[in-house]
């Protein structure tokens, strides 16, 4: 009586132990909870990206930009002519993507591509598949256009494959450092004034000067384009003599419930001075009611923003964030608007005035939807300072 009472649950007590330890093997190979799968969606002429970091390594950005070269090549393959990619990209190591999007690039230029390339300091491995190719490259130690100082930091590449036109705008290097990071990549297609605005300043990358084709770039404004789509507008620096994200800020007039909210993401905020007037507008805004918050790399960029009385709950630490993001959701330019800011800027008087950088404007509400969703992610699971430094 006693064994068959002890039998069953023995089995019982075995199969329990079982559960447990194949729960147990399952949480022990699964990814940390910090680590937040990346996103990918499309909806009409836009795509956005997203990776969250945690010091995982998510290739997620670069695949995506490699499925655009590679469906360039398929169409020049099949015999489409007059395709072409530009590339101006600042750090290009062989890890976190960068080997395979290379190899890719390789490959198109094979197919009859014209494939031409701007970078910054980066992996001698990447110039020897460029140069093995026939790639034309050019290396920009500094900023092409601003010699004496400052870097060539841009992340973009333009795409022509018949007659769609991509404008691919990223915050994210290639290497595993970068692909360890939050980052983001927003593609516009089709917007043919964007278009042809990014290939004009990828042309005076290219020619290290700011005159091209008898056509001189000599002003702030003549760096700040128009594109054709949902009022998108791109601004290239230098811009020596503007403030541009305190210029933003300060066309922000007013904000309601529902639609008060004035997100940023600055992986670098430095130079009291130049981000004093940022800090200005912010005050002034969180005074009109409106939803202020910050995400901020590191510890130093959250003083200087505290310093100038921002409040501390207004604030938030991500060290694994990369991102360079405005986001407004607003009476903006005296209309109400949901507008994204993106691109590769800083939040630094070097970064405006010396480096070449983009930072994109697009006004569609599906775009600021993801970016409101990608902020609020980094939001609530944030990592402490400084961790990607």
């Amino acid at each position: 009586m006693i064994k068959k009472k002890i039998a069953p649950l023995g089995r019982s007590f075995r199969l329990a132990l079982l559960l447990i330890m194949s729960l147990m093997a399952a949480v022990i190979s699964a990814p940390p909870a910090s680590a937040l799968d990346g996103t990918c969606s499309e909806s009409g002429n836009y795509e956005a990206c997203f990776t969250y970091g945690a010091g995982v390594e998510d290739r997620l950005i670069a695949a995506k930009i490699k499925s655009k070269i590679d469906a360039t090549t398929a169409a020049a393959a099949a015999g489409e002519t007059g395709d072409y990619i530009r590339v101006a990209l600042y750090n290009w190591d062989v890890d976190g993507g960068g080997t395979a999007i290379a190899n890719s690039l390789a490959a198109a230029a094979g197919a009859g591509v014209s494939v031409r390339v701007v970078i910054g300091p980066s992996s001698q491995d990447i110039k020897d598949i460029f140069t093995a190719a026939g790639i034309d490259w050019k290396l920009c130690d500094k900023s092409c256009v601003e010699t004496d100082s400052g870097a060539m930091h841009n992340k973009f590449f333009v795409i022509k494959k018949g007659d769609t036109k991509l404008v691919l705008q990223s915050s994210s290097n290639l290497g595993a450092w970068q692909a360890q990071h939050a980052q983001n990549l927003l593609i516009s297609r089709d917007d043919a004034l964007l278009f042809s605005a990014y290939v004009n300043y990828w042309r005076r990358l290219y020619a290290k000067n700011w005159t091209y084709d008898s056509v001189t770039w000599s002003t702030d404004a003549d760096r700040t384009v128009d594109g054709s789509n949902d009022l998108s507008k791109a601004y290239f620096f230098p811009q020596p003599n503007s403030n541009r994200v305190a210029d933003v800020l300060g066309n922000v007039s007013e904000c309601v419930d529902g639609n008060d909210r004035i997100w940023m993401e600055a992986s670098l905020v430095e130079d009291e001075t130049y981000a004093q007037d940022i800090i200005t507008q912010l005050n002034r805004l969180q005074n009109l009611g409106c939803d202020v918050k910050i995400i901020v790399q590191e510890q130093s960029g959250k003083d200087i923003i505290q310093k100038y009385g921002v409040d501390d709950i207004q604030i938030s630490c991500d060290g694994w964030s990369h991102n360079k993001l405005l986001l407004i959701d607003a009476k903006y330019a005296g209309e109400w608007r949901k507008a994204v800011f993106t691109g590769s800027y800083n939040l630094t008087e070097n970064s405006s005035h010396r480096a070449n950088d983009v930072m994109l404007r697009v006004i569609d509400g599906w775009v600021t939807n993801r970016y409101i969703d990608q902020f609020q992610t980094l939001w609530t699971n944030p990592h402490a300072c400084d961790q990607g430094t």
